[in-house]
């Protein structure tokens, strides 16, 4: 007779700990020498801004994080930028993504483990916060980025000449939310800059991005531009605004990057 396995218990936020940390020491190493990654004194992983944001970093989300998360996203200031997210946003969506970030960095560890670098499956670094100079740290807004799904086909160029690693298939849509007492600083353009060129094309393998903003978001459309990615005019459209956000109806767009 054959006994069936015990069900694997549901994993939820509740379970796992504030923080995600690396104790080994010569893991650390490795992976500070292989990828941008950096460790706190307590093994927190974390990829620094560079100069005038050397207090600001990207890392990974924590418990501590979710009610800044909430109640940034829920700010209509913001909320009325942004295109997808629902509005208002629930407390469990935050826990939901903490609990996804935490299963990717995982899985991203155990591959540093064995010594499988390239590429990374995720971006699980998509919390910006500053340090402040008395060890206090403020939330300050997410950069990510998600696979579109294998039903959305990339639009653009491969190239033979590409690293074999990397992927020609895949297309991933980035985006980023910034609270509002940081907007217009440059603080955003330098924080997507790290995201993009030294995590999401150099350690995930990214050869096409996607982002997806209101056409009268100036702001978004110029941060991407910058970064040189380019209308694709065949996936603009309209997207109804909710009545919660003011309701109406507003043309969006879509701008892609791709690797040469």
């Amino acid at each position: 007779m054959t006994t069936a396995p015990a069900p694997t218990p549901t994993l939820t936020a509740a379970d796992i700990p504030d923080r995600f940390t690396v104790d080994s020491a010569e893991l650390q190493a490795e992976v500070s020498a292989r990828t941008p990654i950096l460790f706190r004194a307590d093994g927190e992983p974390y990829i620094p801004l560079p100069a005038p944001f050397e207090r600001f970093y990207l890392g990974v989300m924590r418990h501590w994080d979710t009610p800044h998360d909430v109640a940034m996203m829920n700010d209509i200031r913001v909320a009325r930028t942004l295109v997808g997210p629902p509005f208002p946003l629930p407390v469990r969506a935050s826990k939901n993504w903490l609990l996804k970030e935490r299963r990717d960095v995982t899985a991203i560890f155990a591959a540093y483990a064995e010594g499988k670098f390239l590429p990374a499956g995720t971006a699980p670094f998509s919390i910006l916060r500053e340090l402040k100079p008395d060890g206090s740290e403020v939330y300050v807004g997410q950069v990510t980025v998600f696979y579109c799904g294998d039903d959305t086909k990339r639009l653009t160029p491969v190239n033979a000449a590409w690293e074999e690693w990397r992927t020609r298939t895949k297309v991933w849509e980035i985006g980023a939310a910034i609270h509002p007492d940081y907007q217009r600083t440059g603080l955003a353009t330098a924080a997507v800059d790290v995201f993009m060129h030294q995590w999401v094309i150099p350690q995930m393998g990214a050869t096409e991005l996607r982002a997806q903003c209101f056409a009268s978001n100036l702001g978004s459309v110029k941060l991407w531009q910058k970064y040189g990615f380019v209308e694709e005019p065949s996936l603009r459209g309209e997207v109804t605004v909710s009545e919660a956000k003011g309701g109406g109806v507003e043309p969006d767009m879509t701008l892609i990057w791709h690797l040469k």
